[in-house]
């Protein structure tokens, strides 16, 4: 949750979401807000037959909690609930179905295209392979990670030193070699390093051919530590519901295991299946047994992980409700049987699922307490369990996600161990806050109060105070939670919220004294305690981790910045405290955009990008063209990113965005070519008024770079409802009507000024061709709704469309007999087809074309002969602005690039070693020589697709398609004289500097073409 500084001193008002809805939205927000118990969102959210919301519903859900939207949009930086709305209004509603659909396409894709994908180092290259924390080799044959590995300084209001990497969900140490870590993240997947001690260990990914990076929990076998289990399934972002298994730390992977049951068990009642995974433990005492806690429940395998079968845990009262699980610990075992506390929520009626993360704290009259949380324990290896709240033994405090946290197990029989239980309530609107801590001597059988006292509040500035109580897990309890103990001393215990972490030493007295140990932002003085200020750990805790070495304990830190570790958390004065991070080389941001200079405008070392919970990073310019170093110049959750000109001066001008806010920056000597926070300016787009549909700002706000501008100098954004136009330095304005959806995302056209297209919900775009230069006056075509008659049955039936569009492409050039516009490529990133019960099928797909400006489609995934597109959502499509034959096209996948250059008849996986990792944006040079992509866990990745390219046709000369043929394109044409598809160094071959000639290669032939010609055109 990573704030901008100025909404530190903020109250309660936090920005409205907008977002995209069907045309028919009003009727779904009458339906939900007609209902009369607030739960059913939390089903309106995650129930895809509920259809799409409206900002209106969001609207409402502010005001439910006191929230109003200002112009300045003062919000936390990163609002998960907001997140994950935004989310699933923008790619919709995923099913267990669904998920089991990508999983199977997943694996079928990595045996496909096994030669393409990454591999882990050989063991014997772990020491010896490059960190990648500074330079990223680059090969023209393949993929090359840009990064963020690395940052010089980071920005947040002021300036301070840190690197972070993407959230943290799992944290695992090799029992016998405690330089051997694995970490789990809820986006880029495993993560592994074999010198853990280092100052700056050397991180390696490997689970790239998963198919789903997105890990929820995953552990080791403490029997067998090279065996590990990792549960796909974030908690509150990318769902997944299954578990996989590698016996050789990453090597290779094992096919995922469903979990799936039936409450009550066998009873033929109501059937569950898991989208998300909060927990996963391997019994130390039986390795054959492996319990997972989901959103839907306890599921056991006795298998080592083959399969699972659901464990329906007693409830505290007279109804049998389905149960979620939070958190699993040991605490010992007897004769060789394992014993378990769990921490979890139940349902409130039989026939409902438990409450949603954020929606948790139900007052209606089966939940009458508010009070849905619970404790089991378990003495037969999580057989059965027993509810502690049924018995009476555990305080009557309402709360609702509970996290536990367990010491080491004593020799007693049967054991005594002390666990520890961070308390939050589970509703993101009533009662968002923390409620104490409880804690138990006997192996989580009875619990007392133990919340004790705070000694060390922070700095009051403002008015108000960062971290003035115990409850660290503050506004954000349903999310910021994390707890571990000492496993050498019981009386160690370290906690972590949202903003600050805490630690207390004497945790086993009546009234424990708390003290805070590490802040989020210490450099604005918030973080200030008597004797200096705290060390600095990313916000949003969500992994504590203690561990006891040969030399000592280790804690760790999990948050939505990566890892934090500290040496001394318990013998030291609070401000001595020292984190480290441990995050540089790790590669697993949440990236929803990318932009990026061009070859041919001479910035090709351009990249910046806008990142979940982790800000704006751009990319050093001072650091070298490969560098992997991206700086923080913006914080808070970043969206948008494009990078254009100014049409006037010539000067480059970037744009990014924050949640609720357009910001712009013009590089100068002075601002250290916008590699400094202060430099960036807001500049925003007015929402219109009158429109039927209620125009806002959006809260993934996004751009579109419109390269057919004179000099690249236009960019366009959205509010809610209409598209909005800058060129250079001038103000933002509208040139569409108020449109009949909600806007998702934009595109223009390559090669023509004025082309440009919005995909709006309900399954719908709309095209304008007639916009070019500063003309407001342009004429939009809305699209049908993206579908075609599959069966061929005469009628498109709503099983045969699809919603939730994502993006349109223009070919290079208008096909005979065609306007402008009126052909065009779009993509859906729909789970389900527009009847909210089906998978999408193959025949349908993602991905269509229309030769009529939108009135009917066909699809274009492929011809059937094999080599289809895999059948996934589909954020971006790109053609090739190079290639004015409009045979080649990109997409950007759920499981990352492909292309076709037969105009979509066939489809290739495209390029080496890219993970199968969803990408959410894609830059192509004007020449096609260069491309790069952002993904939703994976950051950056840079390819050049012309220099292993033979040529189809001969190049015209015009490498910077500027349509003139000058010295720019002599001198691209002469420093790759001798280049041809093998090189391997930069300057790569180019297709377009090959003028004549047979071979594919840029010779001297070439260059005499080109010189007959300088002066003219292409």
């Amino acid at each position: 949750m990573l704030k901008r500084y100025r909404w530190l001193i903020a109250t309660s008002t936090v920005a409205v979401v907008a977002v995209v809805a069907v045309p028919s939205g009003a009727s779904a927000y009458k339906r939900w807000k007609n209902r009369n118990a607030r739960t059913t969102f939390a089903h309106f959210l995650h129930d895809p037959s509920a259809g799409e919301a409206t900002p209106e519903v969001l609207r409402e859900l502010a005001a439910s909690r006191g929230e109003t939207e200002t112009e300045e949009h003062e919000a936390d930086g990163d609002d998960p609930m907001r997140r994950q709305i935004a989310a699933r209004m923008m790619w919709g509603v995923p099913t267990a179905e669904v998920m089991e659909h990508r999983a199977r396409v997943a694996h079928a894709e990595a045996k496909r295209w096994d030669a393409l994908l990454p591999r882990p180092p050989a063991p014997w290259d772990w020491f010896s392979a490059p960190s990648g924390a500074n330079k990223a080799v680059v090969s023209g044959q393949s993929w090359v990670n840009l990064g963020p590995t690395n940052a010089n300084f980071e920005y947040n209001g002021t300036n301070y030193n840190e690197v972070d990497s993407g959230r943290i969900s799992g944290i695992a140490v090799h029992p016998v070699d405690p330089q051997v870590v694995y970490l789990a993240t809820s986006g880029g997947g495993l993560w592994k390093t074999f010198n853990f001690g280092a100052a700056t260990p050397s991180w390696y990914p490997v689970s790239e051919t998963l198919g789903n990076l997105a890990i929820g929990a995953m552990d080791l076998d403490p029997t067998n530590p090279e065996t590990l289990y990792v549960g796909a399934g974030d908690f509150v972002d990318t769902p997944g519901g299954h578990v996989v298994k590698t016996q050789d730390g990453g090597a290779t992977w094992g096919a995922p295991a469903r979990l799936s049951g039936q409450y009550p068990a066998g009873s033929g009642g109501m059937s569950v299946k898991a989208l998300r995974i909060r927990a996963l433990k391997v019994d130390p005492a039986n390795p054959n047994v492996v319990l997972v806690g989901t959103e839907v429940g306890l599921f056991r395998s006795t298998d080592a992980g083959a399969s699972f079968s659901l464990v329906d845990l007693p409830n505290s009262g007279t109804v049998q409700r389905a149960e979620s699980v939070w958190t699993i610990v040991y605490t010992g075992a007897v004769n060789g049987v394992s014993r378990w506390a769990l921490s979890g929520t139940y349902a409130c009626s039989a026939a409902s699922l438990p409450p949603e993360a954020g929606y948790g704290q139900l007052t209606n009259t089966d939940c009458a307490a508010g009070n849905p949380g619970d404790i089991w324990t378990s003495t037969n290896a999580g057989a059965t369990w027993t509810s502690r709240k049924g018995a009476g033994t555990m305080p009557t405090t309402a709360v609702g996600r509970i996290t536990l946290a367990a010491g080491t197990p004593s020799s007693a029989v049967p054991p005594v161990t002390v666990v520890y239980a961070q308390l939050g309530n589970q509703d993101e609107y009533n009662a968002p806050t923390g409620v104490g801590y409880w804690r138990s001597i006997n192996s989580g059988d009875n619990w007392t109060a133990a919340t004790g006292t705070i000694s060390n509040r922070t700095n009051a500035v403002g008015g108000s105070r960062d971290c003035g109580t115990v409850n660290v897990n503050d506004q954000q309890s349903w999310y910021n939670a994390a707890l571990a103990v000492d496993p050498g001393n019981d009386n160690n215990v370290l906690v972590g919220g949202m903003l600050c972490g805490l630690r207390t030493t004497n945790g086993l007295a009546a009234s424990p004294t708390w003290e805070n140990v590490s802040h989020w932002l210490p450099s604005s003085g918030y973080g200030n305690v008597t004797g200096g200020a705290l060390d600095y750990v990313h916000a949003d805790w969500h992994r504590a981790l203690i561990v006891r070495t040969a030399t000592g304990y280790v804690a760790m830190a999990g948050t939505d910045g990566g890892l934090f570790v500290s040496r001394n958390l318990f013998n030291a004065t609070p401000p001595q405290v020292v984190w480290d991070g441990q995050n540089r080389g790790i590669v697993t941001h949440l990236s929803y955009s990318v932009a990026s200079g061009d070859p041919a405008t001479g910035n090709p070392y351009v990249a910046y990008t806008g990142l979940q919970d982790n800000g704006t990073r751009f990319r050093d310019p001072a650091a070298g063209a490969s560098s992997t170093t991206f700086n923080q110049v913006i914080g808070g959750d970043g969206f948008g990113a494009a990078a254009s000109k100014d049409a006037a001066t010539g000067a480059t001008i970037y744009w990014a965005s924050v949640n609720g806010e357009r910001e712009y920056c013009i590089p100068t000597a002075a601002n250290s070519n916008c590699n400094s926070g202060s430099a960036w300016l807001t500049k925003d787009a007015t929402p219109r008024s009158g429109c039927a549909l209620t125009d806002g700002q959006p809260f993934i706000m996004r751009y579109a770079l419109a390269p057919a501008s004179p000099n690249a100098n236009t960019v366009l954004t959205a509010t809610d409802t209409a598209v909005h136009r800058v060129s250079g330095t001038g103000a933002w304005q509208a040139i569409s009507p108020c449109l009949s959806g909600y806007t998702r995302l934009l595109s223009a056209s390559a090669n023509q000024d004025g082309l440009y297209g919005v995909s709006v919900s309900g399954g719908r775009f709309y095209v304008t061709s007639n916009c070019q230069g500063t003309t407001t006056s342009c004429t939009w075509t809305q699209s049908s709704v993206l579908g075609f008659d599959v069966n061929g049955n005469g009628t498109i039936a709503p099983n045969e469309q699809v919603i939730y569009t994502t993006q349109v492409a223009f070919p290079p050039t208008t096909p005979a007999g065609r306007s402008p516009g009126d052909v065009y490529v779009a993509a859906s990133a729909a789970p389900i087809t527009n009847d909210n019960l089906s998978v999408v099928p193959d025949a349908l797909g993602h991905l269509f074309i229309t030769q009529d400006r939108g009135a009917t489609w066909a699809p274009l995934h492929g011809n059937g002969t094999g080599l289809d597109l895999p059948n996934v959502g589909i954020d971006v499509v790109r053609y090739d602005p190079s290639d004015l034959t409009n045979n080649t096209l990109y997409v950007g996948t759920e499981l990352g690039v492909y292309r076709s250059t037969d105009a979509g008849q066939t489809w290739e996986r495209f390029g080496k070693g890219f993970p199968l990792a969803k990408v959410t944006d894609m830059f192509i040079s004007r020449t096609g020589s260069m491309m790069r992509v952002s993904t939703f866990g994976r950051g950056l990745w840079e390819i050049y697709p012309s220099a292993t390219a033979e040529k189809g046709v001969n190049g015209n000369g015009d490498w910077n398609r500027d349509q003139q043929l000058d010295f720019v394109d002599l001198a691209a044409a002469a420093s790759r004289l001798g280049t041809d598809p093998s090189t391997t160094a930069q300057p790569y071959y180019d297709w377009n500097t090959d003028l004549t000639g047979t071979v594919n290669g840029t010779d001297s032939a070439d260059l005499t073409e080109l010189l007959n010609r300088i002066g003219g055109r292409p």
